[in-house]
């Protein structure tokens, strides 16, 4: 098998259908691994009717309760066996031969330097184009680690990777009793390590912006643990791109601040959890800020 698709689910019987038609046009060798997170819909029902239509593999595992798509990722990642996997969202849709760009990318790299890499990334599709900054023409691709994609190349849009699986097997994320959101970055960072990826100019997914159930819809506050540690994982270990991405970390400190007041941490505990001086210093300058953007949160909160 080349490539497992991993789609995480919660009561998104209403979207797979579009996915499922999506991934009936690619053309390439892949598998479709379902991870229902304790739906409460009819997504097993819907998920059955799949299974009757398919021209795929398809496997489907649903979990006994609710525990976060980082558990839905790390069960779906056991289940894979393809060279490439990687996370295609329920809402999600793939672009017709999307998996086809993906894993000629792949193998475009010589087999002698492949342990060399980690994955392949591709951009994302919206109707007002491509997410992020086109590269330089004639320039299909550009091979960087994930943290000199971050700050020295400006790659921050989304996009959908695809690694290595032993790479997603041996650093799986944390699943942390009661929480039910663990931020996706530091992981990434983890299974990229000091390995290159290929990022694509070519867009390989179609990102869906709407939703209400969407994370990236929900209160800031909801989810300010796991922010707080995206935060303060980029100021305690990235500092070093400071030269590269200023602006960035200084949004960052302000966030870092924003989301620690949240969890009520307060100035003090929260330059503790910080090293190094120009983390704490950044991180002291930012709290004007940071504290502003929380109140602002309060507000509108209150809000009827």
């Amino acid at each position: 098998m080349n490539i497992s698709v991993i789609t995480p689910t919660y009561n998104r019987a209403h979207c797979l259908p579009r996915l499922f038609d999506s991934l009936c046009r690619q053309r390439a060798d892949f598998e479709w691994i379902i991870v229902d997170d304790g739906s409460t819909d009819d997504t097993q029902a819907v998920v059955d009717a799949f299974r009757r239509q398919a021209r795929f593999p398809l496997r489907y595992v649903r979990l006994p309760k609710n525990g976060g798509k980082h558990v839905a990722h790390n069960r779906g990642v056991r289940e894979a066996t393809g060279e490439l996997a990687g996370i295609v969202d329920s809402d999600d849709t793939l672009l017709d031969d999307g998996l086809r760009t993906i894993w000629e990318a792949w193998t475009a790299i010589p087999l002698s330097r492949r342990h060399e890499f980690c994955g392949v990334s591709g951009r994302c599709m919206t109707a007002e184009g491509p997410l992020g900054v086109p590269f330089e023409p004639g320039e299909p691709y550009r091979d960087v680690t994930y943290l000199d994609a971050s700050y020295r190349h400006k790659i921050l849009e989304e996009r959908l990777r695809f690694d290595r699986l032993e790479r997603l097997r041996q650093h799986p994320f944390p699943e942390p009793p009661g929480q039910r959101f663990v931020a996706e970055s530091p992981v990434w960072s983890r299974v990229s390590g000091d390995l290159l990826i290929r990022y694509l100019d070519a867009a390989v997914r179609w990102y869906s912006l709407d939703g209400a159930d969407r994370l990236s819809a929900r209160p800031f506050g909801d989810l300010a643990a796991g922010r707080r540690a995206v935060y303060m994982t980029r100021l305690n270990r990235d500092l070093k791109y400071w030269p590269s991405a200023r602006k960035l970390f200084m949004k960052s400190s302000a966030q870092y601040v924003r989301s620690s007041l949240h969890l009520r941490i307060g100035p003090m505990a929260q330059l503790a959890d910080l090293i190094g001086a120009g983390a704490k210093l950044l991180a002291l300058t930012s709290m004007p800020a940071g504290v502003a953007l929380y109140l602002t949160d309060k507000a509108r909160s209150r809000r009827p």
